[in-house]
Order: structure tokens, then C-alpha cells, then sequence
């Protein structure tokens, strides 16, 4: 089944665009044949209203590969076509081909996207404690460390991918265990359904029977009165067992104002953890396992002109990056040139602003975590000096000020001093070893932020 996948996927290549293709066909894995029928899973629904597009082309596609007719059905992973299906191949009676491990199954059966893994987590400062309370749940899954866990932040910030991260990590290390993974909004949903066809047991014998419970976008239960009554005994149900919870949200617990007291008061017990959008560094990094993904080689000031430009969140970066390199194959190469074309729309030229001694103090001061009233002391301790002398550098060579003017700026310092620091911070650069010009550099970027 898989070969026959294969050598469909190598005829649509000629007819749908390489950028299409590695994004939305290649990423379908073949789950289910028998003589009639062949279905393709897609990751999440919004892989599958791009990939339906070319549901006619794909059938077509088969007929020539296979000489005969088959009825391509493309579904969610997890859905019930794909469950039925898994079901009847593994009847006494069947024949069909089942491409997929019970590792597979299991993943299936909880909603898993088996592209989130920790291994394709790109760890940075922003969320890197994240990352690890994550991983200590998975490793040591029950118990009373870290139950609940509740990640919170802004969208597209990787909560939902560590979330996966966990049940796939689980999945595969305990298939004795059952992992449900859910979105707030489909356990709303299924809640509503389970009151219009009385199916309450059948509802709280899938979620209050499972060994872990991933619930993302918990914040769809505020203002819903009944079915915050529901997941609080659900809640409870599982805790008191031992059984672990993992939730996302886009705020704090304390934030969730239309929540319950004694749910906000559980969302606490545990341990709660923000994510930050990702720093210069962190983005780079993961600009980088992109291009190493889609096999492309991209140049240096490409990742920093996008890196640069789109800070607020991995989604819009990851946006970003395919406009590139769609519009790289148009093109017939990715340079700076088209890099800045491709993303015209998405990357306006800010106003030029004016920089002056004190927005380059407070920048500095920032940084450094210091105050800028202590860059403008006369204290001489490593954890001040090093920030001072660095800001009069910046004034000095960014700038363009006189020593002079520098000194009076700083504080009515005399022009030697302001000279010293100057010639200290660029022998610094200069050092092998030195870090010095990294935090220069990011310096730089937060001044043109």
C-alpha cells in the first residue's frame, strides 16, 4: 500500500507545485485498502481543506498507477472513518491492507499529529522551562508532580505542539496506557451532543477513563456554566487517581475572570508555565530546521531578514517562510532580493525614527537588566560598568556623538572616561572569545524593533 502511495505521489509531482506538495500531499499517510477502497489520513482539518482540492487529481492519479478504479477517501486522522476503517481490517474475516504500526493506531485513536515531537521542538530561552516541564511529565507520567500542568501564551507560540509532543512521547513509550488528546471547543461540542442523544456514559467513559488528558484551548469553558460543572467532576475524577492532565489556555489561570473559583483554583494546583515569543536566536534556529526539512538551501541574511522582521509568534514565521520559498521557485533561486519581494505584503518598511542618548540607555539598560539611573551612577561593579561603557560605545559609533556630548549624556562624565570605555568595549570585540559583539548585535535589532 505504501509503494503504491509512493509511485502516486511521484505522477502528482508533475502536475501540483513542488511547495504543494511537500506541504499538504506528502505529509498524507496511506491508512487503510481492500479491493475498492483506499484511504489517505490527514494530519488536522486544516490540512484537509487544502488537500481536497485535489481529491479528483489524486483519484486519477491511482487509476493510472493501478489500472483500475479506487474510491480515494481522504480523512482527519482520529476521525470515524479512519476508526471504522482500522476496525474492519482487523476483523477475523478481512483482507484489507493496513499500512499502519500500532504505534499508529494508538495515535489515531488520540488525535496525535506525529510530526509534534519533542525532537522537532526547537528549544529556546522563551521556552525552554516549558519544554522541560513537559518532558518530566512524560517521562514520569502520574503521580502528583506537575498534574495539572497548564501552559499558557499568546497563539502560535508551540503550546499546542508540546501538548502532542507528550501523548506521542507516551503513546509510544507506555501503549498500555490510554493518552486522549481533545480541543476545548470538540469536548464542548461532544458535550452538548451527549445531553441531545442522553449519552452521557459513553461521554464520561472516554475522558474519565483515560490515563492522560490533553485538553488545549481550555479557555472555551469560560461562560459555559453547565459545562464547567462537567469538567470539574471530570477533573477531579482523574486527578484523584492518579491520572495526569496537561492543559493549554491563552492566559493564566487568575485570567480566566468567567471560570469558576474552584476550577481556577484546580487549573493552579500543579504547575503553571508561560511561553514567551521566540528571541532572535531561537528564530534563526528554527528558520534553519525548516530549511533542513524541506531540503533547501537558504543564505545566512535570509534568515536574518526574516528572523528580523517576524517576531510575534512560530506560526507567522513558519507563514513567512513558505511565501519564500514558494516564491523562491518562481523565481529560480532564494536570495535577499527575493526573499524581500516574497514578503512585501507581510514586511512593511517601518517609519525611521530617531534615536537618541536616553532610547539608547534604556535599551541597554533592559538588556542588561539593570536601571538606567545605575548606567548613569558613578558605581564601578562589573554588572553596571560592562552596561555603561557599552552605551556610550553605541552613542559613540551608532550615533556619531562627540566624546564630549557622550559625557555630558551619561551624566556629566569627563570625555576620558567615555574614551576609555569606548576603546575597552572595541578591544573587547576583537577578543576571540568575547560575546560581547553578539550582545551588541541583538542590542542593535531591539533598537530597530
Amino acid at each position: 500500500m505504501k509503494g503504491i502511495w509512493r509511485k502516486v505521489t511521484d505522477l502528482l509531482a508533475g502536475e501540483i507545485s513542488e511547495v504543494s506538495l511537500k506541504t499538504w500531499i506528502l505529509p498524507m499517510v496511506p491508512v487503510y485498502a481492500d479491493d475498492k477502497v483506499f484511504i489517505l489520513s490527514v494530519p488536522d482539518a486544516f490540512s484537509y481543506t487544502y488537500v481536497i482540492q485535489w481529491q479528483n487529481l489524486i483519484t486519477h492519479s491511482f487509476a493510472s498507477v493501478c489500472s483500475r478504479t479506487y474510491d480515494v477517501q481522504i480523512a482527519v486522522t482520529g476521525s470515524q472513518e479512519i476508526m471504522e476503517a482500522l476496525r474492519r481490517s482487523t476483523s477475523p474475516n478481512s483482507s484489507a491492507a493496513v499500512s499502519v504500526s500500532p504505534d499508529e493506531i494508538r495515535r489515531t485513536a488520540a488525535q496525535l499529529n506525529p510530526q509534534y515531537t519533542f525532537d522537532a521542538f526547537v528549544v529556546g530561552s522563551g521556552n525552554r522551562f516549558a519544554h522541560a516541564a513537559c518532558v518530566a511529565v512524560a517521562e514520569k507520567l502520574g503521580g502528583r508532580n506537575y498534574n495539572p500542568l497548564f501552559l499558557y501564551g499568546g497563539s502560535g507560540l508551540g503550546k499546542t505542539h508540546l501538548m502532542h509532543s507528550i501523548g506521542n512521547f507516551v503513546t509510544r513509550k507506555h501503549p498500555e496506557k490510554k493518552v486522549v488528546y481533545v480541543q476545548c471547543e470538540q469536548f464542548v461540542n461532544e458535550f452538548i451532543s451527549a445531553i441531545k442523544e442522553i449519552s452521557y456514559d459513553e461521554f464520561r467513559e472516554k475522558y474519565r477513563s483515560a490515563d492522560l488528558l490533553l485538553i488545549d484551548d481550555i479557555q472555551f469553558i469560560e461562560g459555559k456554566e453547565q459545562m464547567q460543572i462537567e469538567f470539574f467532576h471530570t477533573f477531579n475524577a482523574l486527578h484523584e487517581s492518579g491520572k495526569h492532565i496537561v492543559m493549554t489556555c491563552d492566559k493564566p489561570p487568575q485570567s480566566l475572570a468567567s471560570l469558576e473559583e474552584r476550577l481556577r483554583t484546580r487549573f493552579s494546583s500543579g504547575l503553571i508555565v508561560d511561553i514567551q515569543p521566540p528571541d532572535y536566536e531561537t528564530r534563526v534556529a528554527i528558520l534553519k530546521r525548516r530549511a533542513q526539512q524541506n531540503n533547501v538551501n537558504v543564505p545566512e541574511d535570509v534568515f536574518d531578514y526574516i528572523s528580523a522582521n517576524i517576531a510575534t509568534n512560530i506560526r507567522e514565521l513558519d507563514g513567512a517562510f513558505n511565501t519564500v520559498l514558494a516564491y523562491s521557485l518562481l523565481a529560480g533561486s532564494i536570495d535577499l532580493e527575493v526573499a524581500s519581494a516574497a514578503l512585501k505584503d507581510i514586511i512593511q518598511p517601518r517609519p525611521s525614527r530617531q534615536i537618541t542618548a536616553q532610547m539608547m540607555m534604556e535599551v541597554v539598560a533592559r538588556f542588561y537588566n539593570v536601571s538606567v539611573n545605575e548606567i548613569l551612577s558613578n558605581r564601578r561593579s562589573m554588572d553596571i560598568t560592562l552596561p555603561r561603557q557599552v552605551a556610550m560605545y553605541l552613542c559613540r559609533f551608532v550615533l556619531n556623538m562627540t566624546f564630549p556630548k557622550i559625557g555630558e549624556e551619561f551624566g556629566g562624565k569627563d570625555h576620558t572616561t567615555v574614551m576609555h570605555a569606548c576603546n575597552k568595549v572595541s578591544s573587547d570585540l576583537n577578543s576571540v572569545n568575547s560575546s560581547l559583539s553578539h550582545d551588541i548585535e541583538e542590542i542593535k535589532k531591539r533598537l530597530s524593533a
